[in-house]
């Protein structure tokens, strides 16, 4: 059974400020990473433990398309992905 996926207020933000980033850099192409993002939190809720842990009990994945890092956590007792942070992978991390 798949894990739910849960998303912060800042990965909204952070998923927002790829998008049009993405669009800037050419038309529709925020559109695709948004669908591109869907499929890999799919992913992830069915192979929740497939990132590595870089740093205390957080994961992470890169997109294999984009150039982004999904940092997030897995709660095996509620079956829970949580999505803590979408960041390129040229920008800092906040940890």
């Amino acid at each position: 059974m798949p894990f739910a996926v849960n998303i912060t207020l800042n990965v909204r933000r952070d998923i927002q400020k790829a998008i049009d980033w993405e669009n800037d850099r050419s038309p529709n192409l925020g559109g695709r990473f948004l669908d591109y993002l869907q499929l890999k939190f799919h992913s992830l809720s069915i192979t929740p433990f497939i990132g590595s842990v870089p740093y205390d009990n957080v994961r992470c994945t890169t997109t294999d398309v984009f150039q982004y890092l999904i940092h997030y956590i897995v709660d095996s007792e509620l079956q829970t992905i949580i999505i803590v942070r979408v960041l390129h992978t040229k920008q800092k991390t906040i940890w």
